[in-house]
Parts: C-alpha cells; sequence; structure tokens
C-alpha cells in the first residue's frame, strides 16, 4: 500500500460555525455567522467539561438564555478558557437594510445563509490556506434535495483549487460546548451592534454583565464598532486574529462582485 511521506506535515483544524439572528423575521435587523476555529478542540473540551462539573451544570449555555447568575458566572468562565487557549473567533453581521435579498438572491434566504458562511470561511481561511479543515456547523434547516454540507465543501475547494474542506457536518449545537461557545460570543457582539444602533430598549442586567466583561478583557472602551478614536467602524481586530468581526459592506464594489460570483456559482 502506497504511502505519503509528508502525511504528518499536514496540518488540520476544526472549524465550529454557528449563526443568530432570523433571516426570515422582519424583527431582526441584523444577521450572523460566527466561527471558532481551533487546531486543538479537545483542550477547549476539556477545561469546559471542567467548569461543567464544578457548577453541576449539563444544560446548553446560550446567548440568548444568559439570564441567571449562575450561567453568567459560566459563560465568563468560558470566555477566559477561550481567550487563554489556541482558538480564533471570526464573523461576519448583515445589515438586512442594505442588501437587496430580492435583487441578489431572488429572496431564496436559504441562498443567503450558504454564501455568507462560504464568505465567512474565506475570511477565515485567508489568502493562503495552511490547514485542512473539519467543519462542524450548528442544525441549520436547508430544503429537501439541498446539500449544504456537499456545496460549501466544492465551492471552497473549488476556489483554492486545493484540498481544504476535509468535511461537513451539521450538528445539533446542544450537544457541542463549542458550537455553544461560538454562540455566546456571536451574540455578544451583535447586542453591542444593536446597543450602539439604538434596537436594544431594556437591558437584560447580565447580558450587559457579560458584555462590560468583555470590554475589559479586551480593553475595548465603547464598542466594537467605535475605534480608539471614537468613529464608527464597521470592522474589529483584535492583536493577533484572536477576535475579528465584520459588517458586510454592500456598497463596496468588492462586495458586489462577491454577491454576483457567489450567486451565480451556488446554482439554484
Amino acid at each position: 500500500m502506497p504511502t505519503n511521506k509528508h502525511f504528518k506535515d499536514i496540518k488540520t483544524c476544526f472549524c465550529f460555525l454557528d449563526e443568530t439572528g432570523l433571516l426570515y423575521s422582519a424583527r431582526d435587523k441584523f444577521f450572523a455567522l460566527g466561527i471558532i476555529k481551533c487546531r486543538e478542540p479537545q483542550k477547549l473540551y476539556n477545561q469546559i467539561r471542567k467548569i461543567r462539573q464544578r457548577y453541576n451544570y449539563d444544560h446548553e449555555i446560550k446567548w440568548a438564555g444568559l439570564d441567571r447568575r449562575i450561567r453568567f458566572d459560566i459563560a465568563r468562565e468560558l470566555l477566559n478558557v477561550f481567550l487563554l487557549e489556541d482558538a480564533k473567533f471570526n464573523c461576519i453581521i448583515l445589515n438586512k437594510d442594505e442588501l437587496d435579498f430580492q435583487k441578489h438572491f431572488q429572496n431564496n434566504l436559504y441562498k443567503v445563509y450558504q454564501s455568507f458562511s462560504v464568505a465567512l470561511l474565506k475570511l477565515v481561511i485567508g489568502k493562503k490556506p495552511e490547514e485542512v479543515i473539519i467543519l462542524l456547523t450548528d442544525d441549520y434547516f436547508t430544503p429537501d434535495g439541498t446539500e449544504l454540507e456537499d456545496r460549501i465543501k466544492k465551492f471552497i475547494d473549488d476556489h483554492y483549487q486545493k484540498f481544504i474542506i476535509a468535511g461537513v457536518c451539521q450538528i445539533n449545537s446542544k450537544s457541542s460546548d463549542l458550537l455553544q461557545l461560538t454562540d455566546l460570543i456571536l451574540g455578544a457582539i451583535l447586542y453591542d451592534l444593536k446597543k450602539q444602533s439604538g434596537l436594544i430598549k431594556d437591558q437584560n442586567t447580565y447580558k450587559r454583565k457579560f458584555l462590560n466583561f468583555l470590554y475589559q478583557k479586551l480593553n475595548i472602551k465603547k464598542s466594537f464598532f467605535i475605534n480608539r478614536l471614537g468613529f464608527k467602524t464597521r470592522n474589529y481586530i483584535l492583536s493577533g486574529d484572536k477576535i475579528r468581526a465584520t459588517i458586510f459592506d454592500s456598497k463596496r464594489s468588492k462586495a458586489g462582485r462577491f454577491v454576483n460570483k457567489i450567486k451565480t456559482s451556488h446554482g439554484p
């Protein structure tokens, strides 16, 4: 049987993809997708397992459910673990008021989810990919006859003309602490944006505390989307790319070309 003497040089990593906001709801101005990327997820899992055991807590940890002291304390410890371990977070946010879904996607909002999942993966992978990725995504409704996993894998591998995505699998976030951690960070960033946009009227006590804790840990003064000079920005990057957040700008020419390319490449 032939062997590859360079197999030890192959780098692999896991990506955990989650979404927040409802594409189909007119009440949600924003929709966002986030990814945690890590080479050794078992290290994160081991730390999270110890936290759960210490608090004797087996329930799901989600941003939407951050309404009790115990959940806040656990969420705070999860963030500390993420910041200390070798893992990175990246997200892309859509302002639904800025993107013409009818024009670009014929109001097929599943195509929007699929297309921007690919866009986020490209941001995570970069221009010169060095790793083979195993992608785990939150279980997202897909129409009958649609293979989300195959399409994402095919588009990324075809784009780079290289074996990048080893496999894609949708799983229930209740079974994955790292999908829950992705949801937690993504939810906090989107909550920040909603607050800056005047969409949060009555702040949840524990969500406000967690966001302030996040500001403190990341040395943020006012918002992810207000720079140190006090100006609004559509991008946030923590030193070393530990955390990145991008509000998709449909007015930029590159963004327009991306939308046109992605919608034709994915087909009906």
